[in-house]
């Protein structure tokens, strides 16, 4: 790379060129004053979660809107770095974020306003900082610069108050980059000098995603009178620079008293694209009143539930929760409807069907689009046909889909989850041919199909290797064949793909599942021979599980899922893996040997991954034995050792070896209702709604995971969740408030609680709609309606009949 710290772009000779006592004042429509903040929002802290593991940011975000201007933070070692509460210095306030991925994608165009020569990295006190959804802003305390920040859907916009009678000067790092230790590099970067008070450019990176493509133009209040580069280290006054891999640009607007203001739209597919959105979305340079607008639209969204009772902080818990789950999926698209395909090129929207982008479905199956398929019925299926469409422009369904890039992040392929789910929810809005189309995009995506990636561009480079090959893995090919995947493929592969045949476990609880998914939507299009298929794929699950109550005696369990070979027999803990397993013990299988990717499991241990099996409770608490030893896996589970051997960095929130701070587990406190226990759900929930989620910068006990973690927690506090996507039946929970009224797209569906308090997480009786619920306390999707009730009756000790 061409920067190694950020502190090394202050090069005194560029700087000293921008000086000068050029007075360029113009009037502006900046004034401050007039905005009223909604009294929801007063629930709405952005700075949830921007400490500790959350991985959130305080960026100023429009509902479901494609740009996040905001602050990024510095690393020990001068490179910038994901903003974080606890730290007091900004490296760029870059125009593009992900929330909650602790990843170093996006963040792109990073601008900082300075005087003089200083440049650098700027540092603020926490009392000048201040955040509200759709507004950021921050005072310097060296150069008392104030910086806000606000947004449409697709603008964002700048306002810099400097000094009376200083030079204003703006940074723009067009190769700013997050995480550079995880492979995030510039590819390419073009940038333009457009007349006096405008610019434009192009970035393109890799980190998840390969080829990251996004464009912006920008506008300023003022004419700029001087201009200065640094193009991969070297000084320029080139007005236009082409395929460049870092360029930094400095822009010196004079002396002058009134605030400078700029506005920043981004496309992924032109400038010219970037620049109608500017024009279609802004007229002049309306700061306070866009603010508005955005803090308006964020009111209207959060107002979709309505809260009585609770504590204050579980309503700012509950509503800056609801925040986090509109930041993603966003629209991704311009005004005009062009969008970026998953191969690369530029396409003509449906008008009924809008583009979205940023899915991190290994996430967010499992509780954040179930939850908008009650909140956003209309949102969820255009989800459906958007992924349809992604499947039909790139040969293949994504997993973690990225500004229209396939990552190839992490096992399996969820896709099919979302769609099967919202599809079996609500199948009338649905025609014949899309449940068919549906059906093919889940059969390419769920097999060994190589040649869909030999055409495309090769995801070849120095960082991070071939990323085709996670895109579409092999491990689904030998579940199929032999029942499950062998931990020995890798170890012993037969050619270039068996080398990341790994996780196997992981990868195959979580395909059984999608296998399961699939079957739902075979049932839909009609095809009873792949229905038949996948449902024989869906049970491979049980081939992992080893019941051997003997052996797991000291564990209090009656076995685990556990990784064999193709011949059939159990491996052991790999002492060269990160388990770090002694030569003494390399014989026995240890449950608290945990490990990020690339062994065995998918961060974490067996304690957490024996648990996945969310389509078939009943066939897991076949293989675990009976009711009574399903049951005893589950206290064996939440009484274990919580320190263990070793953790990996996403084991966060643990009660025992149950992990809240990572997906795989999140069902899991509800199993208990499937049991002769079921007071117990209600015990753990109570116990992780109350320690776990915090209205602090810490408060959120995992990487937020674009919503997932968020969503999880509204659901809890609703007082149901629903277990398995694609089933579409929900069980209970502990509820926190007295009444919860939803929006659905028809009515009104209530949630009522009598005898609720903090001491009171008991359910002594329950019904939906005035009647009593299924068994192992469930209703069903369809009972969510207009006019619907769920009311529950809370004691302070557990109802030992109620089951």
């Amino acid at each position: 790379m061409f920067k190694k710290s950020i502190t090394a772009v202050a090069v005194t000779a560029v700087l000293a060129s921008l000086s000068g006592c050029d007075d360029n004042s113009s009037n502006s429509n900046t004034t401050q004053g007039g905005y009223v903040e909604p009294e929801i929002l007063k629930y709405v802290d952005p700075f949830i979660g921007t400490d500790a593991t959350g991985n959130t940011t305080p960026s100023a975000v429009y509902p479901e809107g494609m740009i996040q201007p905001g602050p990024d933070s510095i690393n020990e070692d001068g490179t910038a770095g994901d903003y974080k509460y606890w730290k007091d210095t900004i490296s760029g306030f870059s125009t593009t974020h992900l929330s909650g991925a602790g990843k170093g994608d996006l963040n792109d165009f990073a601008f900082l306003p300075f005087i003089d020569f200083e440049s650098g990295p700027a540092k603020f006190s926490k009392e000048n900082e201040e955040a509200s959804p759709g507004y950021y802003s921050v005072e310097f305390d060296d150069s008392d610069i104030r910086t806000e920040l606000t947004v449409t859907k697709r603008v964002a916009l700048h306002r810099y108050t400097y000094p009376e009678g200083e030079s204003r000067k703006l940074k723009l790092d067009l190769g700013h980059e997050l995480q550079e230790t995880y492979g995030n590099h510039s590819r390419e970067i073009d940038f333009q000098i457009i007349g006096d008070n405008a610019i434009a450019g192009k970035r393109v990176s890799n980190e998840w995603a390969q080829y990251q493509t996004v464009y912006f133009y920008a506008e300023f209040t003022e004419p700029f009178v001087k201009y200065m580069a640094m193009d991969e280290g070297e000084n320029t006054d080139d007005l236009n620079i082409e395929d460049s891999r870092d360029v930094i640009a400095f822009l010196d607007f004079g002396q002058g008293n009134q605030q400078l203001g700029m506005k920043i739209a981004i496309s992924p597919n032109s400038i010219d694209g970037a620049k109608a959105n500017i024009d279609a979305e802004t007229d002049g340079f309306a700061f306070d009143q866009i603010r508005q607008d955005a803090a308006n639209a964020w009111a209207e969204t959060l107002s979709k539930i309505e809260l009585e009772g609770g504590t204050e902080a579980e309503k700012t818990n509950f509503y800056t929760s609801m925040y986090h789950t509109y930041f993603a999926p966003f629209l991704y698209q311009d005004v005009d409807g062009q969008y970026r395909g998953m191969d690369g090129q530029s396409y003509q929207t449906d008008p009924n069907r809008p583009n979205y982008s940023v899915y991190s479905m290994w996430d967010t199956f499992r509780a954040a689009h179930p939850l908008k398929t009650i909140t956003e019925k209309e949102r969820s299926i255009e989800y459906v046909h958007d992924l349809i469409n992604k499947f039909k422009k790139g040969d293949v369904l994504p997993k973690w889909e990225l500004h229209s890039d396939y990552t190839g992040e992490m096992p399996g392929y969820p896709s099919v989850s979302i769609i099967a789910d919202t599809m079996v929810k609500y199948p009338e809005a649905f025609t014949q041919q899309d449940f068919k189309d549906a059906l093919e995009a889940a059969l390419i995506s769920s097999n060994w199909h190589p040649e869909i990636t030999h055409d495309w561009i090769p995801y070849v480079d120095e960082w991070n290797g071939d990323k085709r090959w996670h895109v579409m893995t092999r491990h689904s090919e030998y579940q199929e064949s032999d029942g499950f995947i062998g931990a020995d493929i890798r170890k012993n592969p037969a050619d270039i793909y068996d080398t990341i045949v790994n996780e196997t476990v992981s990868y195959g609880l979580e395909n059984a599942y999608y296998d399961w998914a699939i079957a739902q939507i075979a049932k839909l299009a009609g095809d009873e021979g792949q229905y038949d298929r996948y449902i024989k794929r869906s049970e491979s699950f049980k081939n992992y599980f080893d019941h051997n109550p003997a052996y797991y005696a000291e564990y209090g369990a009656t076995g685990f899922m556990r990784p064999k070979n193709r011949d059939g027999s159990w491996t052991f803990n790999d002492c060269s893996g990160e388990g770090q397993c002694t030569e003494e013990n390399q014989d026995i299988f240890n449950p608290y040997v945990a490990e990020h990717r690339g062994e065995d499991f998918t961060e974490g241990s067996t304690w957490q991954w024996s648990w996945f099996v969310p389509h078939d409770i009943d066939g897991l608490m076949e293989i675990m034995g009976d009711e009574a030893s399903f049951r005893q896996n589950l206290d064996a589970l939440f009484n274990a050792d919580p320190n263990g051997i070793n953790d990996t960095g996403d084991m966060t929130g643990k009660i025992g070896q149950y992990v809240q701070g990572n997906e795989p587990d999140h069902h899991v406190p509800f199993l208990y209702n499937y049991t002769l226990e079921p007071w117990k759900t209600q015990e753990y929930l109570d116990q992780i709604l109350d320690t776990l989620y915090l209205p602090t910068p810490e408060g959120i006990p995992g990487n937020e995971d674009v919503g997932q973690m968020s969503a999880w927690y509204m659901m809890t506090a609703m007082g149901f969740y629903q277990i398995s996507p694609a089933d579409p039946t929900y069980t209970i929970g502990r509820p926190l408030f007295d009444e919860v009224t939803i929006q659905l797209a028809e009515g009104e569906f209530t949630i009522t609680t009598e005898n609720n308090g903090p001491d009171n997480l008991y359910v002594q009786e329950v019904t939906i709609n005035g009647e009593p619920l299924d068994e192992n306390f469930t209703f069903q999707h369809e009972d969510i309606k207009p006019g619907g009730n769920l009311h529950f009756v809370m004691s302070d000790t557990p109802n030992k009949e109620l089951r």
